[in-house]
């Protein structure tokens, strides 16, 4: 502009100067007219940002133009102070203050340095221009949603898209809150946002937010690991859901247990975390015990859809040992011992089996002394044994499944050995030829065996098994009718034994069958 007016001056000075003059000089190519003075920039408009205005606008001949200049005030009274040129047609002021009102024009200047005219100014206030889809959530099961505004206090209309050319939008009122159809199609979305001012001033820059879609849960799968297997107490058994989607929570209810959580964070037997697989490594509890037990999955995706329930192909069977029956008892002779248990109370019982060994640690694999089928028998009497030796016992309880347990382990020792008290024999005859009856006191030794009943010819002088006569193994037998080979003298004598092969003899006694 200051040189426009330099020369204009000088031109008046020329003029001037010519008039004073009588001469006429005459110009070789005749007057030539100054330069044409650019136009003023038109369509100057402003886009609000955060701290910034960017202006934008247009020339009819931009190819005449080397730079624009652009002026601005904070002020609509004051004198606009020059700001900064460009060769664009547009230009980003920055570091303004937000909630400011500030005023700009534009002039363009020649190649050939001639200044024109400024734009009509425009006003703008920078402010912060943000938008918040669902306060925030990742997710949304509805294609209604929520969006929260911020922007200056001059904003009076908003667009929204979800194209960021904004084709097919419209301009509506301004509101802190506003809601917005999302397009179909489960998927994530971006919605797109652009403000208008009262002061004809727009935001600048991409303003938009994101959320994900989605409408549909789906388990493809449930499955466990037990391979048919009957499990017990403390076993692991690995239960996966599959899924699409990670960050959701997952479950599956076991029949007789309840709900168990899955996680697909990569603990607790999950593999690999957010791969959409939720898992875990499930130990029995103490007291479980199922039956076919089904195992039904659920899952709630992360944007709050609810799959519908799938079974698991396979189902669980659990059982636990039954609980240990109380063992006693106490030795009943030199080779008896008497055991006695609590009686078990489990509702599937199978039998108890009593297991014994000379040497401590009996288990299953010790001698098997019996079984027995009944719940209710609570005793057992062991026969049979070595004297003066130590015995351990434990009772084992089986249910129908065949777990065991074992009771503690009881040792008892058989007494010493003793012979029995020897008895008295008297024979006699019966009034029949060739017959006598001999007769002896009953023994009451409690480890009787049996009466061995010997005769000779001659004096007897111990036991010989070659003159036994009769072995009686009934305790109260007492009397014996013996047929006699011949006349003639015979002697008797009768050994009691007990059961552990010791024996005493009797008195001996004679008679002559004439």
């Amino acid at each position: 502009m200051i040189k426009k007016y330099v020369i204009l001056a000088i031109s008046i000075l020329v003029a001037m100067f010519l008039l004073s003059c009588s001469e006429e000089i005459e110009s070789p190519s005749g007057v030539s007219g100054l330069p044409a003075e650019p136009e003023a920039p038109r369509g100057l408009t402003a886009a609000i940002g955060e701290g910034s205005i960017t202006l934008s606008w247009g020339v009819s001949d931009a190819s005449a133009i080397s730079q624009y200049f652009i002026y601005y005030s904070d002020s609509s009274s004051s004198d606009m102070s020059l700001l900064d040129s460009t060769q664009n047609l547009s230009y980003e002021v920055t570091g303004l203050s937000n909630g400011v009102g500030y005023f700009f024009r534009v002039s363009a200047l020649t190649t050939t340095g001639y200044e024109g005219e400024k734009s009509r100014a425009v006003s703008a206030t920078p402010g912060i221009f943000s938008i918040l889809i669902n306060n925030g959530d990742e997710y949304t099961n509805d294609r209604t949603i929520t969006i929260a505004l911020t922007a200056p206090a001059l904003t009076s209309l908003v667009q929204f898209s979800e194209s960021s050319d904004f084709n097919s939008a419209h301009w509506e009122d301004f509101s802190a809150m506003k809601g917005y159809l999302l397009s179909d199609g489960d998927e994530m979305k971006r919605v797109y946002a652009r403000f208008q001012t009262r002061d004809g001033g727009n935001s600048s820059g991409m303003i938009a937010d994101s959320i994900i879609l989605d409408r549909y849960a789906v388990i493809d799968s449930v499955t466990e690991n037990s391979g048919g297997a009957v499990l017990t107490v403390g076993d692991t058994v690995h239960i996966s859901l599959y899924t699409s989607e990670s960050g959701g929570e997952a479950s599956v209810n076991i029949d007789g247990i309840g709900n168990v959580a899955l996680n697909d964070l990569g603990l607790s037997g999950d593999g690999l975390a957010d791969d959409g697989i939720y898992e875990i490594d499930y130990v029995l509890p103490v007291g479980t015990e199922l039956l076919d037990a089904e195992i039904t999955g659920s899952f709630t995706d992360a944007a709050g859809n609810r799959a519908s329930d799938v079974k698991a192909g396979t189902r669980l069977t659990a059982t636990f040992p039954p609980d240990p029956v109380t063992l006693t008892g106490y030795t009943e002779s030199s080779l008896e011992v008497l055991l006695q248990w609590t009686r078990s109370a489990i509702s599937d019982f199978s039998f108890y089996r009593i297991f014994r060994d000379e040497n401590p640690g009996i288990d299953e694999s010790s001698y098997l002394v019996t079984t027995i089928s009944s719940q209710s028998t609570t005793s057992f009497q062991d026969t049979a044994l070595a004297d003066t030796t130590a015995y351990y016992y434990r009772v084992f309880v089986y249910d129908s499944h065949g777990n065991s347990s074992g009771s503690n382990e009881l040792e008892i020792s058989t007494l010493k050995n003793t012979p029995p008290d020897a008895i008295t024999v008297a024979v006699g005859l019966t009034g029949e030829a060739l017959a006598v009856e001999v007769s002896w006191l009953q023994s009451y030794e409690d480890d009787f065996a049996s009466y061995h009943l010997l005769r000779d010819s001659s004096l007897l002088t111990g036991y010989d098994s070659d003159l036994v006569v009769g072995i009686f193994n009934t305790q109260t037998t007492t009397s014996v009718t013996d047929y006699l080979p011949a006349a003639g003298t015979y002697y008797y004598q009768i050994f009691i034994f007990d059961k552990q092969g010791l024996m005493a003899g009797s008195n001996i006694v004679s008679i002559n069958i004439p």
